[in-house]
């Protein structure tokens, strides 16, 4: 069964779903998810999209590093092409 990750999902589930995720996150730029506090209260609204705004960093390029890490990226159970 592959990894899926919902865009539109919570960065919080996520997380819970597949711990995994923290690590790949702050290796893009996401520094914060490390921290549990962060992921607790924040995370629980905060989507992978709204956080790579804020960030700056182009979404296009985060999906492809999850797809690089054997992830599947969905946008609200759509594939993302």
């Amino acid at each position: 069964m592959s990894k899926v990750i919902d865009l539109k999902k919570p960065v919080y589930e996520l997380v819970k779903q597949y711990p995994e995720i923290s690590g790949i996150m702050k290796s893009i730029g996401f520094e914060k998810i490390s921290d549990p506090l962060m992921v607790n209260t924040v995370g629980r609204y905060m989507t992978i999209p709204k956080g790579a705004a804020i960030k700056k960093l182009n979404l296009d390029t985060v999906i492809k590093e999850f797809e690089a890490k054997g992830f599947t990226v969905i946008q609200g159970g759509t594939e993302n092409e």
